[in-house]
């Protein structure tokens, strides 16, 4: 029976680096002796000696128990382990960033294998994130159950036997496997989840069971999972900023109008950003997730032990929201700026309305679904005492795309008032508050309150956004120890991967944003609510003396949000489109995208563990190599943009064609990756580790897209605008690291450590930018102002009558110009104000003339042509006080980059800066005695870099997630052995989140969230 004497070994070694690569190649851990551990206390010290045991540096997450992981989140666990942070949506856990590199730059295994990734985050709590697009490489956690994991590894240096994918980090998780568990053992849980911001308790049901028969060779584990949670969030949320450079001779430009009054102007040439809009909204999201798990074990002898696995995820997610909404017509009268010396932001305007300006009501349905399912088999046969061999293949696949009509992602419907006269605006607070005066007399019942006929139909949107991805994997490893104290890991791969990311965006004009037909909405299908009344931690009350200030005199301002008119965004569709000659099926297409990115990957490893004495002292010293080739293959459908039309001030549309353009571009790349690992023990509990290791990450998917997008301007080019156009490149290479690590470890107790270690990580071939300007499809531009145009005749007939050129009269006067039939008059009909400018882009766009020059476009693509260094200190500390029962586990984590974002810098420069580098905690108390287990747990991470250039607009405006810290509270009792109860607090300060821009006074994003109670029973037998 050498196999017994062999695992024997391997135990003893837990996690030495043969077992640790063997972990990657399912190297029968089926077959080990394992110690059925109980209680936090046992969890941290089984997590503790995976460390120890460890070559290179290794940090892990057990399971209390079967069917008991930490958290009820694997992300919220993980951000427990020094080094690994986490995004959070809607308030829980979702993507995780080790050493400063986030989800695109960290490979996930289940059981060793890589996991294939799909995930349109449409569903965020903000409504901005509506047109978000699957491109993603990162690992969504929170579509897995934390019930179905034993065991959670975060391997941060990188060795051979490891498939390459990760520079952060390489985490793998583990399911139960039968035949290890030395026991047949079932376990249910039902759970009630309270979240204070959705309705009711949802349940959560799971179970697991494992058997095997007398003689433990045939086994099966089984594992399911189903929850409901019900959530929502209150937000404040500002599309974009518009950013300039100061010039007090052109008021204009910023919107000012003739005598503005501008307090704490900002220096000439100084960069300012100014806000087009502000919206307040309400979310209320609904999720039903479901896992299953599968692992079949046969072990015909004693020397060989064959695996199958199923595993399959889904999450289905349902939201509804309403945003109340102003948008700024550039009319400002006056203007406060904030002092800032590098960005200057207004902090207190106000803008009159002649006529009334839309008041809008953005009523949002997002509907997505999210599945993974994966299959494999292993087979593990141990030919001698001296050789074992695997042999592994797998399938897999996730996707991510719309569940709502037709296959829908969102369908938003926009109604609103013409009714927002004279309104001003208070930014300072960091959270602003609006005062508007209602002005119904044009468009309205005419009796100064803003209700249900005042009320009408303005854009319906639809978006339809799925990404797909598929892994298949065969690989054949071994591991030959001939005994003197040296092991040889060998071993080859292969993986294929598809993924293909489509999206599709349509759009009807029904009245139109200028709000052409009020009062026609059906009865019945809006509410009047009030979205302000929901803030919890603000309080919206509208600018403090704003009646005072307002214009006319006397007149009576009401707060934004303090009047809502709600609906169901698909049920006003369908009832309203119709009355416009449409359905959600004929909207009229503005976007679309269909890319596909294969990847063949080939892959060589050898590696050598050997133990020695170095003075004395006990050593190991592992030396590896990995190659790998990599085919990789782009294809892309490209419909091809007709034309822009000009709609509105500072709207326009993109006209598609029916023409399709098929395009494809092939890469290839070859890397060597080496990897040595060295530790010694310098006393019994004191140890030592030095390790280099070389690590590649491959690009994110829509860096290598060889279609070309457009993106019109935000504004008239005439007065500042720029298009934009990005394309692909998929002639990337991957990025390399090469990574160094030092740590000192002391372990002094059975669950007692503690260890200090220094990283750093220089990494080439990140990618950067390339930007030309040039023109795009031939697209002609009817907003240039050049001589001969339309455009340049408007403006001269603008300022023959002495009227300032700006967004809203620009417009309306090359209307006039370009509709000679609905003009007969042209310049001659032109009023100023605003509601005969409503009347005017209510029916009538601005298209390109034959004449009008070609728009130009800052076309981007990515290249690789930067470098970086990242480097940090990492600090653990685990502690028990003897058998008091009390201890505590504390880390933190500090990351540094040499490549930071220039707040500062012209928006014309494409910046490349590192995302994600913040500093990171955790705390956690905990007492477990007597049955008795209680835990408190502090995390909290520093403002980070989220996006270089934000994705919904297209200024160049990073992303900022401010600080977040949040405390959660787990109680637990065990009535007997087998029956447990617990209540877990999550988030129990409300902590929400903030997104900003260059400065904090850019704030893009404010969410309220709320604590969650979750109370559990758990019985084994």
């Amino acid at each position: 029976m050498f196999k017994k004497s062999k695992l024997s070994c391997a135990v003893a070694g837990t996690l030495s680096v043969v077992v640790a690569s063997q972990a990657f190649a399912q190297q029968a851990p089926e077959e080990m002796e394992q110690i059925e551990v109980r209680g936090v206390r046992g969890s941290l010290s089984q997590s503790m000696n995976v460390k120890r045991q460890s070559s290179g540096v290794v940090d892990a997450i057990s399971a209390e128990d079967m069917g008991k992981f930490p958290d009820t989140n694997l992300a919220e666990s993980l951000q427990r382990i020094t080094g690994v942070s986490i995004n959070r949506v809607n308030g829980e856990g979702s993507e995780v960033t080790v050493r400063g590199f986030g989800g695109n730059f960290n490979l996930i295994t289940l059981n060793g294998r890589q996991m294939p990734a799909a995930n349109v985050a449409s569903i965020t709590g903000n409504s901005d994130d509506q047109g978000a697009s699957g491109s993603t490489r990162s690992f969504d956690f929170s579509n897995l159950a934390s019930e179905g994991v034993s065991g959670i590894e975060v391997y941060k240096t990188g060795r051979a036997a490891v498939p390459s994918g990760g520079i952060g980090a390489t985490i793998n998780i583990n399911t139960i496997k039968p035949l290890s568990q030395g026991e047949n053992r079932m376990s249910f849980g039902a759970k009630a989840m309270k979240d204070e911001s959705g309705d009711g308790v949802t349940p959560e049901l799971s179970g697991m069971g494992n058997w095997s028969n007398d003689d433990n060779t045939l086994g099966v584990a089984v594992f399911g999972s189903y929850q409901e949670r019900n959530s929502g969030s209150r937000v404040m949320n500002v599309s974009q900023y518009q950013l300039f450079n100061w010039d007090s001779t052109s008021p204009g430009t910023f919107g000012l109008v003739d005598g503005a009054t501008v307090t704490n102007p900002p220096e000439e040439g100084q960069l300012v950003a100014m806000p087009p809009n502000v919206g307040y909204g309400v979310n209320e999201d609904s999720r039903e997730r479901l896992n299953g798990m599968v692992t079949l074990q046969y072990a015909p002898s004693d020397t060989l032990t064959i695996t199958a696995d199923a595993t399959y995820a889904s999450n289905t997610m349902e939201s509804t929201s309403i945003t109340d909404g102003v948008w700024f017509a550039r009319q400002f009268t006056d203007m406060e700026f904030d002092g800032n010396p590098i960005v200057a932001t207004p902090i207190r305007f106000s803008e009159d309305i002649d006529g009334g300006k839309d008041f809008f009501f953005q009523n949002l349905a997002l509907a997505a679904k999210d599945e993974m399912h994966s299959f494999g088999l292993n087979a593990n046969w141990w030919v001698s005492d001296e050789l074992n061999l695997r042999f592994d293949v797998a399938s897999s696949e996730a996707t991510s795309g719309g569940d709502g009509p037709s296959g829908k992602n969102v369908v938003r419907m926009n109604v609103a008032g013409a009714t927002a006269g004279w309104q001003t605006v208070d930014m300072s607070s960091g959270f602003p508050q609006v005062s508007i005066v209602v002005d119904d007399s044009i468009k309205g019942n005419n009796n100064g309150i803003f209700d249900m006929p005042d009320v009408g139909p303005q854009v319906a949107r639809a978006i339809e956004s799925n990404q797909k991805q598929t892994v298949d994997q065969v690989r054949f490893d071994g591991t030959w120890d001939q005994g003197a104290d040296v092991k040889i890991d060998f071993g080859v791969g292969y993986i294929s991967t598809e993924m293909n990311q489509n999206r599709f965006e349509t759009e009807a004009q029904l009245g139109g944003w200028g709000v052409a037909d009020v009062g026609n909405i059906p009865e019945g299908l809006l509410e009047i609510t009030c979205t302000a009344c929901a803030f919890e931690d603000t309080n919206i009350t509208g600018v403090a003396g704003a009646d005072a200030m307002a214009v006319p005199a006397g007149s009576t301002t009401i707060p934004l949000g303090s009047v809502s008119f709600k609906g169901n965004a698909v049920e006003l569709v369908n009832a309203i489109a119709p009355m416009y000659g449409y359905t959600l099926d004929t909207f009229n297409a503005i976007s679309s995208a269909d890319n596909t990115v294969k990847e063949d990957i080939l892959s060589l490893y050898g590696m050598a563990s050997m133990d020695g004495e170095l003075g004395g002292f006990e050593t190991n010293l592992v030396v590896g190599a990995r190659y790998e080739k990599t085919d990789v293959e782009s294809i892309s459908l490209q419909t091809v943009p007709l034309q822009i039309n000009w709609v509105s001030d500072n709207d326009f549309r993109m006209v598609l064609g029916d023409e399709t353009q098929a395009l494809s571009q092939k890469h290839s790349y070859e890397a060597f990756l080496p990897n040595i690992d060295f530790s010694i023990n310098l006393t019994d509990d004191l140890k030592a580790r030095a390790s280099y290791s070389m690590t590649l990450a491959r690009p994110a998917y829509n860096q290598m897209y060889t279609a070309t997008t457009v993106g019109a301007p935000g504004r008239p080019t005439y007065l500042g605008g720029q298009g934009s156009g990005s394309r692909g490149n998929a002639a990337l290479d991957p990025l390399e690291s090469n990574n160094f690590d030092l740590s000192l470890e002391y372990y002094y107790g059975d669950a007692s450590m503690v260890s200090i270690g220094y990283y750093r990580k220089d990494v080439d071939n990140f990618v950067g930018t390339q930007q030309v300007s040039q023109g795009l499809f031939g697209l002609l531009d009817p907003t240039s102002g050049a001589a001969g145009t339309v455009s340049a005749e408007a403006i001269a007939e603008l300022e023959a009558r002495g009227v300032e050129v700006t967004e809203r009269n620009f417009f309306t006067m090359t209307a006039l110009l370009t509709n000679p039939d609905n003009f007969p008059g042209g310049a001659d009909e032109f009023e100023e104000g605003q509601a005969f400018a409503d009347a005017v882009f209510a029916s009538n766009n601005v298209e390109p003339q034959a004449g009008d020059p070609e728009m130009q476009f800052e076309v981007t693509q990515p290249v690789n042509n930067q470098s970086a260094r990242i480097s940090g200190y990492e600090f653990a500390w685990q502690h028990f006080f003897g058998d008091s029962g009390f201890g505590y586990q504390a880390n933190f984590t500090i990351v540094d980059g040499d490549i930071g974002y220039d707040v500062g810098a012209s928006p014309a420069i494409e910046q490349f800066a590192l995302e994600g580098l913040s500093d990171s905690a955790n705390l956690v108390l905990i007492y477990e005695k007597n049955g008795l287990s209680t835990r408190i747990a502090y995390n909290w991470r520093d403002a980070f870099l989220a996006e270089v250039n934000r994705s919904v607009s297209s200024q160049r405006n990073p992303l900022f997630i401010d600080e977040y810290k949040q405390l959660d509270l787990n109680v637990s009792y065990d009535f007997t052995d087998d029956f447990t109860m617990s209540l877990d607090v999550i988030n129990l300060l409300e902590e929400g989140q903030r997104q900003y821009g260059r400065t904090q006074n850019n704030t893009f994003f404010v969410q309220e969230l709320d604590r969650r109670f979750v109370l559990s029973a758990r019985y084994s037998f």
